[in-house]
């Protein structure tokens, strides 16, 4: 949809996809996200196995543009050796014979990155396969909020990369948990606050032009200056409309009233805007 909105100068808000292809040289100040650049989330898991000496790494990822952006995000810091490299089709429940691999080549880690129903298989099957406790799974939008009431158990110990973490440690985020979870039996996601965030970067643009949309030029200006107190705390705005924030690895935990959430194990990335930015030209 981003070519027809900003091409009629309509902006366009992203809560969750931020394509690498639109954060460069084919940037828009129509288009603003409130969640990351794509590469960045991976590039956290890179960054971990590099730190952790992992010299052998399995990438697992689906077969579309998403799964190939992981794979770049996550080769950018790491350079030891990639073992193999599996593309799955999308929407692949069947991890058996990617496992077997796995259990034969002994890499020190797997990446993966496995959205939705394949996360909840994938994550299901590595822990029947005996592998959850001996070869360590680095994983982005695998093991979160949307997808641990079905994984429940066979999640615990498992790593993430995230910009954010429900047991984040700021008044407004504990806030907005405790708010969410009384209003929905469940525990947020990053889904949910980059939504919330979404609405409260709008809010203060329509604030600041006093509700007249109608000068682009000002509500740009507004946009951008994302004049609103983010749950993620520290939280501005790139010139390519994308976020300059910090970034962390995660943890799944079983809390004690039984649910599982994901919480913060260290920053990897402090203030952090993406690499694209650069090629963007404002107002292009």
């Amino acid at each position: 949809i981003h070519k027809p909105v900003v091409d009629t100068k309509t902006f366009l808000i992203s809560p969750n996809a931020g394509p690498s292809s639109y954060a460069g040289k084919n940037c828009s100040p129509f288009f603003y996200v409130t969640s990351y650049q794509n590469d960045q989330v991976h590039e956290i898991l890179g960054k971990v196995a590099q730190d952790r000496g992992y010299k052998r790494v399995y990438l697992l990822v689906p077969n579309y543009q998403a799964g190939r952006d992981s794979v770049a995000g996550f080769k950018l810091d790491y350079k030891g050796e990639i073992v193999e490299e599996t593309y799955m089709p999308l929407g692949s429940l069947d991890f058996q014979v990617e496992l077997s691999k796995i259990a034969s080549l002994k890499p020190d880690a797997v990446f993966t990155f496995m959205p939705g129903g394949m996360g909840v298989s994938l994550v299901k099957q590595y822990r029947q396969a005996g592998l959850a406790d001996q070869i360590p799974v680095l994983s982005a939008f695998t093991v979160d909020e949307s997808t641990l009431p079905a994984q429940q158990d066979a999640a615990i110990g498992m790593f993430g990369g995230s910009n954010w973490a429900p047991n984040l440690d700021n008044p407004q985020n504990k806030k907005f948990v405790a708010g969410y979870e009384a209003a929905y039996n469940s525990v947020p996601g990053t889904y949910a606050f980059q939504a919330y965030d979404a609405a409260m970067l709008i809010d203060s643009a329509i604030k600041a032009v006093k509700g007249d949309l109608t000068n682009k030029d000002a509500v740009a200006a507004a946009l951008k200056k994302a004049d609103f107190t983010s749950l993620r705390g520290g939280f501005k705005l790139n010139t390519n409309g994308y976020p300059i924030q910090d970034f962390y690895l995660t943890k799944v935990a079983k809390r004690p009233d039984g649910k599982f959430q994901t919480e913060i194990v260290e920053k990897v990335f402090e203030n952090y805007g993406d690499r694209y930015a650069k090629e963007c030209t404002p107002g292009n």
